[in-house]
């Protein structure tokens, strides 16, 4: 249900590479590859046939038009789109560059990168460090209660749904709680992670005024804080829940991918969010709603099961949907872990980082004039 979608969200992401490097954007004059397709139309229409060919898979999911027949046309369209592009990457590299000349480039650049990369993590250690003191100063359970929350809310849901859902689990209340409780991990770490990281940007706008920063690692800060406590507090618990359920440590070493989609999702929206914050200062208000309707909208404290199938279809669309289900699936059931499942978690995850970092670099130029 999710592979719409996601073909939805590269399609868009195509199209807007396609006009950042038909109208020689400056974002990308650091490549002198990507400069040297400024004005190409005929790269330009190879691309925008692959997008095209990924966007109307959304239209296929609604059966708006025959399947087949659309089938055959995207499978058309994305093949000429593919030779298109392959050629002019092809005379672009054949004409601009030679073997010596790439790889000196490329060694020089990775010598480049690695070395603000060592710089990155330096400061991400020192805004990570910060974070975690100041929110837990003076707090008696300190990270724990990241867990506490989670398993509160679980009892009072088993108290009012425990007895009626749990015939959807095998007729045990047992794995009622389980479920509930995973799916309160999921929502509580994004909730938390993206809501602290939507001020991230505008919260430390003070030291960027006086500090040249990469901006980027406000936001990821957060993140890997809200990791570092995912680790600590539910973490361990889930594994041995998972232990005890299934009695198979492939079970416990597959519960990292579906918490790793989560995690890349996560900074994906954080990424989208904060950059969004510093131009609309209204939207913590209209981000709570969205939150609660994500909430609403995926399978927490109730089984997907008990969803209408007229409902059911637009609630697939939801990206949170596929890591609550697959984490699910890793802890409670006996058998191996859903691969479908956890590459459907993944590859919502890596869509939603790669569009809100994209969105982030294209308006983090006029973050300053705002600060």
């Amino acid at each position: 249900m999710l592979i719409p979608l996601i073909c939805l969200f590269l399609g868009i992401i195509l199209c807007l590479y396609t006009v950042l490097a038909y109208r020689g954007n400056r974002l990308l004059y650091r490549f002198p590859f990507f400069k040297s397709l400024e004005g190409n139309l005929f790269f330009s229409l190879g691309f925008f046939l692959l997008a095209f060919a990924l966007i109307l898979g959304i239209v296929g999911y609604f059966n708006y038009i025959n399947a087949i027949l659309l089938r055959y046309f995207r499978i058309l369209l994305a093949t000429v789109g593919f030779f298109i592009v392959s050629y002019e990457i092809r005379k672009i590299v054949i004409t601009n560059y030679s073997f010596k000349d790439l790889k000196l480039r490329l060694q020089t650049r990775t010598i480049s990168e690695f070395k603000r990369f060592n710089r990155y993590l330096e400061l991400l250690e020192v805004l990570v460090s910060r974070n975690l003191k100041t929110r837990y100063r003076g707090s008696f359970l300190g990270v724990y209660w990241s867990l506490l929350n989670p398993l509160i809310m679980t009892g009072l849901y088993t108290a009012v749904f425990g007895t009626t859902f749990s015939k959807y689990y095998n007729n045990s209340v047992l794995n009622y709680v389980l479920a509930a409780f995973t799916g309160l991990v999921v929502i509580n770490f994004f909730a938390a992670a993206t809501n602290q990281a939507l001020v991230s940007v505008v919260g430390n706008g003070t030291l960027l005024n006086k500090i040249r920063l990469p901006m980027t690692v406000f936001p990821v800060s957060i993140i890997a804080a809200n990791i570092f406590q995912l680790c600590v507090g539910v973490l361990p618990l889930l594994a041995i829940m998972t232990l005890i359920n299934t009695k198979n440590l492939l079970n416990v070493v597959a519960l990292v991918l579906p918490l790793f989609a989560l995690i890349i999702f996560s900074t994906g929206v954080a990424f989208l969010v904060s950059s969004l914050y510093v131009f609309f200062r209204d939207l913590p208000y209209f981000y709570e709603l969205a939150v609660f309707f994500l909430w609403v909208g995926s399978p927490i404290f109730y089984p997907a099961a008990i969803v209408p199938d007229t409902v059911k279809m637009y609630l697939g669309l939801n990206p949170m949907s596929p890591i609550i289900e697959s984490i699910r699936q890793i802890v409670l059931s006996g058998g191996s872990p859903d691969l479908k499942l956890i590459t459907s978690a993944l590859l919502s995850g890596v869509i939603i980082l790669v569009f809100g970092w994209s969105w982030f670099q294209g308006l983090k130029s006029q973050f300053m004039d705002l600060l």
